[in-house]
């Protein structure tokens, strides 16, 4: 049995600041966009590549009910061959390309995309609880997804000189035309997140705070704002932040155009129970989503749950645990660059440890817990991490600035 994930859609009108927290953001000051498609088909069309592609990737070659897709260069040095998207030779690093998906009832254009060089690596953006420099950002790579080393021998690289000063759950997302932004959660319970940018992944500016818990109306707690990812909507032109707030009983959403101001937030996801740490990923089958249970007695919850749909904004949640052997959070899902499915990490924070799961289907295949042996990671206490795939040069940048890799 699966429940349906509803979105709302209640008439905004402007407010006139936050609730009040140790700090926050700009107030927000209009309505989320709440994307519609007129059937299952043209919704996953609208969200089946992100903004971002690279050198060699493979485009969708069917929709989930098996139409052909076919795809077309509208403009940028990009040629397609056998729905594998390449760079031409006068490509740039960041190439400007816009592409055309088209089906035979639909058709979707995507006007303004960035292709990148091929992909090698993950860069991995976590925490740490404890220690002398805990809660600050930490970064690690691997390039098979089980193997990771370290940046800065296992040390933060940045530490907030704002808000609570408390940087967690980091998230990297990538910006249109190259570079990246940071997201993390300011501690507990304030109704912003921290936000940086950065052009090589290790030198981070512009720190603020951007404000999420808010309602015009005062439904919402303004009390937490946690978890936060990002990913640039290339139909929607704009940043969809997803958050939670157990204080506000599920998984959220907010837009902006420029992570500086934003949009009041949407409920995106509930499962019928109070649920944080939501993260997603692209499927051949449409969107997948790992989240978890936040329901006390954490002894009797505390579970991951799935949720998959043809797009991010109409999702379907199980009313079942993925496993249930360990209490687990923070889950961050990675594409495994040698086998055909995928990883799912996760914090086993009860026993301060560090989880591991494989499945051929992240869409709707079981998890098996990796073996122990396949896995090194040299981290001390890695909390919420969060993986963005890099290229050559992208590392590279960051072997400039710490030459020892470890």
């Amino acid at each position: 049995m699966k429940r349906t994930i509803l979105l709302t859609a209640a008439a905004l009108v402007f407010l006139s600041g936050c609730t009040a927290q140790p700090a926050h953001g700009p107030a927000p000051s209009s309505e989320a966009p709440v994307p519609l498609a007129e059937d299952n088909e043209a919704a996953f069309l609208s969200d089946c590549i992100d903004e971002s592609l690279f050198d060699g990737q493979s485009l969708p070659e069917t929709t989930p009910g098996g139409s052909p897709v076919q795809w077309t260069v509208l403009s940028g040095n990009a040629v397609i061959k056998d729905s594998l998207i390449f760079k031409t030779e006068a490509a740039e690093e960041y190439e400007p390309v816009s592409l055309e998906a088209k089906t035979e009832n639909h058709t979707v254009t995507f006007p303004s995309l960035t292709l990148c060089d091929p992909l090698v690596a993950y860069v991995i953006s976590y925490f740490s609880s404890d220690g002398s420099d805990k809660e600050q950002l930490k970064l690690a790579y691997t390039y098979n997804g089980t193997y990771w080393f370290k940046v800065n021998h296992d040390s933060g690289i940045l530490k907030p000189s704002t808000g609570t000063r408390r940087l967690r759950d980091p998230s990297l997302v990538r910006k249109p035309g190259g570079g990246f932004s940071l997201l993390a959660t300011q501690g507990y319970d304030t109704d912003s997140v921290y936000v940086y940018d950065s052009a090589d992944l290790v030198h981070y500016e512009n720190e603020r705070l951007l404000c999420l818990n808010a309602s015009p109306d005062k439904s919402m707690s303004g009390k937490q704002a946690w978890a936060p990812e990002a990913f640039y909507d290339p139909v929607l032109q704009t940043y969809i932040i997803i958050w939670s707030s157990p204080e506000d009983g599920g998984i959220y959403y907010s837009a902006s155009d420029d992570l500086i101001h934003s949009t009041y937030p949407h409920l995106l996801c509930d499962p019928g129970f109070a649920a944080i740490d939501l993260t997603m990923v692209h499927t051949p089958s449409g969107r997948a989503a790992v989240l978890k249970d936040e329901r006390l007695p954490m002894e009797e919850y505390s579970q991951l749950y799935r949720a998959v749909g043809p797009a991010w904004y109409c999702l379907t949640a199980e009313d079942h645990p993925l496993y249930e052997r360990h209490q687990l959070e923070g889950p961050m899902i990675l594409k495994s660059p040698e086998k055909p499915g995928w990883y799912i990490y996760a914090d086993d924070y009860t026993r301060s440890e560090y989880r591991v799961f494989y499945t051929d289907d992240i869409y709707a295949g079981a998890l098996s817990e990796a073996e122990n042996d396949d896995v090194l990671i040299p981290l001390e206490m890695p909390s919420h991490s969060c993986a963005v795939p890099v290229t050559w040069k992208e590392l590279e940048r960051i072997f400039a600035v710490y030459p020892d890799g470890a």
